[in-house]
């Protein structure tokens, strides 16, 4: 017998050397999926959260008119993804929200909706921002996981408002003055006292709603159990191997002993 064989508690053997395989095409699949670029998970997530977009947007809690722009729930779910699962999820969660900003200002359109209907301005600061968002979260890593989000989700908002309104004073300055009947020296002005009083309530709405949620998603995920290394699983292995040839060894000698017993006693 080549195989190494350790009971089982239903009265069956397992092949250590059959465990040892099923590992290597587990570890196999686990590779291949991390090379197509998303898993099941991630997919799951960003489906989800994207969903959720939609609905703020289609309820009308997504996109609140306040003056002359927008206030916007819809960055709540990007934060989200990207806290918990990371950029790409983030991205790609905020693509959507960018896709359908777009939309609205096509359907629904109001006095700053000709800047929006181009992509660069309502779909590209939404891919960015949960991106840095998720930098901002990694270089808290020293710090604990409340206020780590909190800081995360309020600067990543704000690298949103900061985004969406720069480009709009880079590519639109002029017309941006026509509809807010202002002038060329007023434009800059206006862009940051928009920014300010429609980014701060924005950025603070999304510290206190992403924090709970997050640290709930993160805890349930298990994004922050410490991981084994593989340093200890060789070294668990090793011991379960080692106990197994040690329980064998010990049949053996326990079934050599018999025939001599039987021959005293004969």
């Amino acid at each position: 017998m080549n195989n190494i064989e350790r009971p089982v508690d239903d009265n069956s053997t397992v092949s250590i050397q059959d465990n040892e395989k099923l590992k290597q095409v587990k570890r196999k699949e686990t590779k291949k999926q991390k090379k197509s670029g998303i898993t099941i998970r991630e997919l799951t997530i960003i489906g989800l959260l994207a969903g959720i977009t939609i609905a703020l947007g289609v309820s009308g809690y997504g996109i609140i008119p306040l003056g002359p722009l927008n206030v916007t729930t819809l960055h709540v779910p990007t934060l989200i993804g990207a806290i918990v699962e990371g950029p790409k999820v983030g991205a790609f969660v905020g693509f959507i929200f960018g896709c359908y900003s777009l939309w609205q200002n096509i359907t629904a359109p109001n006095i700053l909706s000709p800047l929006f209907i181009n992509p660069i301005i309502s779909v590209l600061p939404r891919i960015l921002f949960p991106v840095l968002a998720y930098l901002v979260y990694l270089l808290l890593w020293k710090a604990p996981q409340g206020p780590r989000i909190i800081v995360s989700a309020f600067m990543g908002t704000v690298f949103h408002t900061i985004m969406v309104m720069g480009l709009i004073f880079l590519l639109y300055a002029d017309m941006f003055a026509v509809k807010m009947n202002l002038s060329p020296d007023q434009v800059l002005g206006s862009i940051v006292f928009l920014s300010v009083t429609h980014g701060i309530p924005e950025a603070v709405f999304a510290a206190v709603i992403v924090t709970p949620v997050a640290m709930a998603l993160r805890k349930v995920l298990r994004k922050d159990t410490p991981k084994k290394s593989k340093s200890e699983d060789v070294t668990t292995t090793t011991a379960t191997t080692g106990a197994a040839n040690t329980n064998k060894s010990a049949t053996v000698e326990v079934n050599e002993t018999k025939p001599v017993e039987e021959n005293i006693t004969k």
